[in-house]
């Protein structure tokens, strides 16, 4: 009865062992949906789509050539139920322009003075039928204070506002739950948020020390920093901080630009996800392990191939070694080839008949029987499998003119091996008392 237990309790181990092994194995990629158009304008159309099929009663409008008075856009946008369309400083584009009028909005937001979007654009929504309003500061502080105005709440968000991934990392939580972001210099209190923080309870700082020093924070109401290493691992700790232990599906989007972010941003909010960033050419390693603990299987990729590569996200499995299709007496099919040439000279980097350095000699004899080796010495030893027991068509391998693997020649068996030596092409004993202690080791191709 006792074996009979220990029996069963190792095959309940190795079937959850084999479960949890499998979906670790799953969580190395995801499947991956994307929302992208030609460039940062297209993109923001093609959210809006995705998001307000059915068009919405407004829209915000923010330049798409820089940040500041964009960054404290989403939780607008969020309350609103609206999407942010993204403008040139001069006009909408073409495709923005079109996707207002589908949308069929009754008001526009627009962020910003006439420095950032000119009045053109106020005509061009107004030629729509569309009331125009602009919220707008002397500064990108004033112009974020003002927009938290209109969000209110008794919390808030501080982020820098001398760059964008810090408030961009959070704005998609800040939105849902109406929580305006307000941005500062990092070493000093600017009036403007001095002022829209009071009556606040409390507030996140979205940053390093760097980003927001301590004596900004230590003017803050109950203030919590939220904090990595870089703006990635930042993201990650927002992630970690506000969402539930189990995601299945996040917003990704790079972190070296903000448009992208900035437009996803809403689209996140109306899905109750997180806006994760991640680097053009890879996915840092913090980013994946926070999406694999939080059990992300799924997530929408905001921009093109070009902006993040599926390869960045799921790199390609290491291609596997070709399996070399092998007749059943290659190996002395190898031996009777390699024979042939005995005699041939020796010539440094030669790799026809005419003259044979080692590496070449393999490389020619295995190539007329239907298999390829690595071009040199240390390359045919590294990628080769080492073998304690040698058998004929193996390669010994010795250290000659410098360490490591300098020279080969072919196991043609009794002790001896075939090979391109001083003397050209020749059969040697492996009991000589020059290979012999020259010798360092055999590897096989043959299968």
């Amino acid at each position: 009865m006792g074996m009979k237990k220990t029996i069963f309790a190792a095959l309940f181990v190795l079937v959850i062992s084999s479960f949890f092994s499998v979906n670790q194995s799953q969580a190395e990629t995801f499947d991956i949906n994307r929302i992208y158009g030609e460039d940062r304008y297209a993109t923001a159309v093609e959210v809006s789509k995705k998001s307000f099929p059915k068009g919405s009663d407004a829209v915000v409008i923010a330049v798409g050539t820089n940040f500041p008075d964009a960054l404290a856009g989403t939780p607008l946008a969020h309350k609103l139920n609206a999407p942010i369309i993204l403008s040139t400083p001069d006009r909408l584009s073409p495709s923005a322009y079109y996707e207002i009028k589908r949308l069929n909005p009754s008001k526009a937001i627009v962020l910003g003075g006439h420095p950032v979007i000119n009045s053109f654009v106020d005509r061009q929504l107004g030629g729509l039928g569309i009331e125009v309003e602009r919220i707008s500061g002397n500064n990108r502080y004033e112009t974020a204070a003002n927009i938290a105005d209109r969000i209110g709440g008794s919390k808030a968000v501080v982020a820098s506002g001398a760059s964008f991934a810090d408030s961009l990392a959070i704005a998609s939580y800040a939105a849902e739950q109406q929580i305006p972001i307000l941005l500062t210099p990092p070493d000093e209190l600017h009036p403007s948020v001095k002022a829209a923080l009071q009556g606040k309870s409390s507030t996140y700082v979205v940053g390093g020390t760097a980003a927001v020093s301590d004596t900004v924070v230590n003017q803050l109401p109950a203030p919590q920093r939220i904090a990595g290493k870089d703006r990635y691992e930042t993201a990650t700790k927002v992630i970690e901080t506000f969402y539930p232990s189990s995601l299945e599906t996040a917003t990704v989007a790079t972190g070296q630009a903000f448009a992208d972010a900035l437009t996803g941003s809403t689209y996140a909010a109306n899905k109750s996800q997180p806006v994760v960033l991640t680097r053009q050419n890879s996915m840092p390693s913090t980013v994946k392990k926070t999406l694999n603990d939080k059990s992300v299987d799924n997530i929408t990729v905001i921009g093109g191939e070009q902006v993040i590569p599926t390869s960045s996200i799921n790199p390609p499995p290491p291609a596997p070694k070709p399996v070399v299709q092998t007749k059943p007496d290659v190996a002395s099919e190898i031996v009777t080839t390699a024979k042939k040439y005995i005699g041939t000279p020796y010539k440094w980097g030669g790799t026809t008949p005419a003259g044979f350095d080692c590496s070449g000699f393999l490389g020619y004899v295995f190539r007329e029987n239907g298999l390829s080796l690595p071009r040199t010495t240390i390359d045919i030893w590294n990628q080769g499998t080492k073998v304690s027991t040698k058998k004929v068509g193996d390669i010994v391998m010795f250290s000659t003119y410098r360490a490591g693997a300098s020279h080969a020649g072919i196991y043609i068996g009794n002790n001896q091996f075939i090979h391109s030596g001083n003397n050209g092409v020749e059969i040697t004993s492996l009991s000589n008392s020059y290979w012999s202690k020259a010798y360092i080791g055999t590897v096989r191709y043959i299968k």
